[in-house]
């Protein structure tokens, strides 16, 4: 590796900092969970990720382009609710979209999958599970959960948490200044009526630094309701490209088109370098620890379906990547997936030492 995880972690924090105003206490945070373990790490420093897929793998970035996630990961799937109320489950994370190579995404996939304790697949087998699912899926809005598509999924959700206690307990960060066009865009995917107050709010770990709040309160008709806005700033991938070639590039109106592919709730917006969303408790991913091997394998395998659903924003694109998809020799993936795990592993150890 040409260049210290510690020292490019600096540069992006420095950068990052020059982008948007950052949280000085979560960007210690971050630093702080980006030691604890390794999915963590991995999970919080999709910077450092870019540029080692640049300089181990070069040829992944040479694959068809079309939207990807980016800082796609095994804890980066969760369930919305469609323009027509529908639970669905999917990619529930949007904020590095850009255009860039197909195979990025699923090699990060895969990379999450062997790093994470819990996903009880064997390491081929997870990149053999992946391949062919992402290479036979098709573009969908989501995976519907009343369908019989979600009938592997519907048993692993965790029972929603009690509805008062969950938005009580958002009420209990800090108050918190709201920009008038954010406070103005959220009311707008309100029921009407809605009158919240506005909290400081700590979630993740990749964008830990970046502002955070929440809107939280009773609709008229006495229901509750959230709307989480978080400053987004320009994306990783714009500081990636001035320290590696073949970076994702940005795509102003990526956002709206596909949560207009994926279904998603008309709650979805950006303003003004915000990103707004739902909160409610009845909105959550399947936790992976504890899951049987069968169910682990079945759940990757929707992993790369969902996948699917993102790239297939850009159809023609995605038809071409479904096709690179079949000829890739499995094995040439095993072998980057593999060199990036063994990536991962050694800049967390030096991350590490490094803060000892």
């Amino acid at each position: 590796m040409t260049r210290d995880a510690r020292a490019l972690t600096a540069a992006y924090d420095g950068w990052l900092a020059g982008q948007i105003p950052v949280v000085a206490a979560d960007v210690a945070r971050k630093h702080e969970e980006l030691a604890t373990d390794r999915l963590r790490f991995l999970r919080g420093t999709y910077y450092l990720w870019l540029v080692r897929v640049a300089e181990q793998v070069p040829w992944v970035l040479d694959t068809v382009r079309l939207p990807v996630v980016g800082d796609l990961h095994v804890e980066n799937f969760g369930t919305w609710r469609d323009v027509h109320d529908t639970p669905r489950w999917g990619v529930n994370d949007l904020d590095e979209l850009a255009r860039g190579p197909w195979l990025l995404d699923l090699l990060r996939v895969a990379v999450s999958a062997q790093v994470a304790p819990h996903v009880k697949v064997a390491d081929d087998d997870v990149c053999d599970l992946l391949l062919a699912a992402y290479a036979d899926a098709r573009p969908a809005a989501g995976i519907e959960l009343a369908g019989k598509d979600a009938k592997h999924l519907r048993p692993l959700l965790p029972e929603p948490p009690d509805a008062d206690r969950f938005y009580r307990r958002l009420l209990k960060g800090a108050t918190a200044a709201v920009p008038a066009a954010v406070a103005k865009a959220s009311a707008a995917t309100a029921p009407p009526g809605w009158e919240p107050t506005w909290h400081v709010h700590a979630a993740g770990t990749g964008s830990l630094g970046h502002r955070r709040i929440v809107g939280v309160g009773k609709a008229a008709d006495g229901t509750w309701h959230a709307r989480e806005a978080k400053e987004t700033g320009p994306g990783t991938a714009v500081w990636a490209a001035t320290q590696v070639d073949g970076m994702p590039e940005p795509d102003a109106g990526l956002f709206a088109r596909t949560t207009k592919q994926l279904g998603c709730s008309p709650d979805a917006v950006r303003v003004d370098g915000w990103q707004v969303r739902d909160l409610a408790p009845d909105l959550a991913r399947i936790e992976l620890s504890g899951l049987r091997r069968k169910d682990g394998g079945r759940l990757l395998g929707s992993m790369a379906a969902a996948t699917v659903d993102v790239h297939g924003v850009d159809a023609s694109a995605q038809e071409k990547a479904r096709a690179e998809a079949h000829a890739l020799d499995p094995h040439r993936f095993r072998e980057a997936v593999g060199t990036m795990h063994q990536v991962v592993l050694a800049d967390h150890a030096s991350y590490v030492v490094g803060r000892a």
